[in-house]
């Protein structure tokens, strides 16, 4: 996508509502005391990765766009305390976890609503999870329109962050919004955390 939306998304991602509610998902999942792993898909400027890492996990983040990468790097500096668990950022698209070692943890935000094909990155984000591992999935709800937006916006006082939930609310598509049925999974427990007062999901699929 290039160095100018690389530089954009990470701006997105230091509002201070998007940096909170990524923060309360990751936050679902156990803490850990870096000898967990998790590899945060289409990771683009690095938040979730950042905040796994922050959570005590050893974290990685992977992104197909090179320039996404560069940025989540430049971001990591500094983040994680000097003795804390390890960050590092790869190169590469959902065939990169059949490179890496099983993770306790895998997350995805806002990726599998944009992807053709649900079903098959679903299946590829599900096989890369060690036995006791679980997946977590960040997605706008189709009630994420620009109306319910403003009166968010207007409620919380969002002050500078406000163009920040206007642009993520218009690029959204409520047709494409990840349903419970796009993450019901045979052999797996799918639970749902609304946030942002329902307006986003985290998702999280562990083995039944």
């Amino acid at each position: 996508m290039g160095w100018w939306t690389a530089k954009l998304f990470a701006r997105v991602q230091a509002a201070g509502f998007y940096e909170d509610l990524h923060r309360r998902a990751v936050q679902l999942l156990p803490p850990s005391d870096g000898r967990h792993v998790w590899v945060d898909m289409g990771c683009g400027p690095g938040l979730v990765t950042r905040l796994a890492a922050a959570h005590g996990y050893h974290a990685t983040g992977v992104d197909i766009d090179p320039a996404m990468i560069r940025q989540a790097r430049r971001s990591v500096a500094g983040f994680v305390p000097q003795g804390g668990p390890a960050v590092e950022f790869m190169q590469g698209g959902l065939d990169m976890l059949g490179r890496l070692m099983y993770a306790d943890v895998v997350s995805a935000a806002s990726l599998l609503a944009v992807l053709p094909d649900r079903p098959a990155a679903l299946y590829q984000l599900l096989t890369s999870l060690g036995p006791d591992g679980a997946l977590l999935l960040i997605e706008p709800d189709a009630s994420f329109t620009l109306g319910n937006a403003a009166a968010y916006r207007q409620r919380y006082r969002l002050g500078t962050d406000a163009w920040v939930m206007w642009l993520w609310a218009a690029t959204r598509r409520p047709w494409r919004a990840v349903q419970l049925a796009d993450v019901t999974v045979e052999g797996w427990i799918t639970t749902r955390h609304p946030l942002l007062d329902g307006m986003v999901n985290a998702w999280i699929l562990r083995r039944a």
